[in-house]
């Protein structure tokens, strides 16, 4: 009878003191510490866990990459890592370390030797010995027609002379990542000892496309100089060198290309770097060590346009999760019983690049719930963080609290308690009789 009582007495106690309740849910939890301050999605890329690309074209240039610049991903490569000359697609760090350097209204002075260093031949954009052009002038004479002088030009500005230049882009390309990349003049003009990878060259254009200016002047189908100090006339239109963006060009003209810039040398063939943009995929393509194909079609814009097509015709870029979808239900220990249910949602939506033909509802995730949580818990409050594994890509987001979840009532606590002594003193006092 006395063990009864003690177990009742047991089980009495426990009903009244104050439930501590870990937040818990159905998935596996691996605690983190807490986060405090909003955080934005992370994003990681592991190129083995992509799925593996099926019926790749073929195309004919030498070394190609095409990938998707915001998350990274790789969706062609052929040699993209080998040593190949650039040709004219160099003007592409130079313009980079321009664009980092001076301002769009700093003014530049052709100097005679900027002139003479450019090859009887080799292209230019006319301009004259001591006159004076904005650098945005001279940006776009670089990039558009491929003007020899304008990158010669640029460099004694920026550094005194394309010695110097060179040093500074090799640097800027080091920073970036850039494996197998030695520059030794600003424009691409042949040298044994100036050469790259096709997957530099896609992480120097990334790079560019972080400048309006720059996004801008590599679409620009013509432009004009203004007359100089030098230079009276308007008459040097400049004529873009990319002939996908040209409808006129029925053979090689794209609709949905936006860039960027081409190249070539005898030694170094047909060379582009080009961007593309459709259902809001953004895309990067580099193909050089290009020729002529069967069809008498210059590569770099064939091959270029293939792989566009390719890519849009097998990948789209779609929402993969919801914010304030339910992620996961919690119950927040020492939170009153009309809050303490606490349903944990997403706090932003997340979209990215799939084949087209994923099916999203078997996007695995895992969800971290931060440790010890309890009330009060304010509505928006990172609670934890869920990730999201994608075809070779890993999105982490912050989960965030549905509503606010109140504190029980210090006073309530400690009446609770008072009630449960109270009872176990009149148990005693009840057992105590009966012995």
């Amino acid at each position: 009878m006395k063990k009864r009582i003690i177990a009742s007495l047991i089980i009495v106690c426990t009903l009244f003191i104050p439930i501590s309740v870990n937040a818990e849910n159905n998935d596996t939890v691996v605690n983190i510490p807490i986060v405090t301050n909003e955080q934005n999605i992370t994003l990681e890329y592991k190129k083995e866990e992509q799925k593996e690309i099926e019926k790749l074209p073929v195309i004919g240039c030498k070394a190609a990459y095409v990938a998707e610049p915001i998350t990274g991903k790789i969706l062609y490569e052929k040699n993209a890592h080998q040593k190949m000359y650039p040709a004219s697609t160099t003007k592409i760090l130079t313009a980079l370390v321009v664009m980092e350097k001076c301002q769009m209204t700093d003014k530049v002075t052709v100097s005679k030797k900027a002139l003479d260093m450019v090859p009887v031949g080799g292209s230019n954009a006319g301009l004259k010995q001591g006159e004076e052009l904005s650098v945005s002038d001279m940006l776009y004479a670089l990039l558009i027609p491929s003007a020899n002088e304008a990158a010669n030009a640029l460099a004694e500005h920026v550094s005194g002379s394309v010695e110097e230049f060179a040093v500074l882009c090799n640097n800027r390309a080091k920073e970036l990542g850039c494996e197998n990349l030695h520059f030794t003049n600003a424009n691409g003009l042949h040298d044994e000892n100036h050469y790259c990878t096709a997957y530099d060259l896609y992480l120097i254009a990334k790079e560019c496309q972080k400048y309006d200016v720059f996004n801008e002047i590599v679409k620009t189908k013509s432009y004009t100089l203004p007359a100089t100090n030098v230079y009276s006339k308007k008459d040097r239109v400049l004529k873009n060198t990319n002939y996908l963006l040209f409808s006129n060009l029925k053979n090689y003209y794209y609709p949905y290309c936006t860039g960027i810039k081409t190249g070539h040398t005898t030694p170094a063939g047909e060379c582009l770097v080009a961007s593309s943009s459709y259902n809001n995929l953004e895309l990067i393509s580099v193909v050089l060590g290009g020729g002529t194909n069967s069809k008498g079609l210059n590569e770099r814009f064939a091959d270029t346009s293939q792989l566009f097509e390719f890519v849009y015709n097998n990948y789209a870029i779609k929402k993969i999760a919801n914010k304030e979808n339910v992620i996961s239900h919690i119950k927040v220990k020492h939170g009153t019983k009309d809050t303490a249910e606490l349903d944990v949602t997403l706090e932003k939506n997340i979209s990215t690049i799939v084949p087209k033909d994923f099916n999203i509802e078997n996007i695995e995730k895992s969800i971290n719930i931060n440790e010890d949580i309890s009330a009060p818990i304010k509505q928006g409050q990172v609670i934890g963080q869920v990730t999201y594994y994608v075809d070779g890509l890993q999105y982490t987001v912050n989960i965030i609290a549905s509503h606010d979840v109140k504190k029980i009532p210090y006073w309530l606590n400690i009446s609770i308690i008072l009630l449960a002594m109270l009872l176990i003193f009149i148990i005693i006092k009840l057992i105590k009789k009966k012995i």
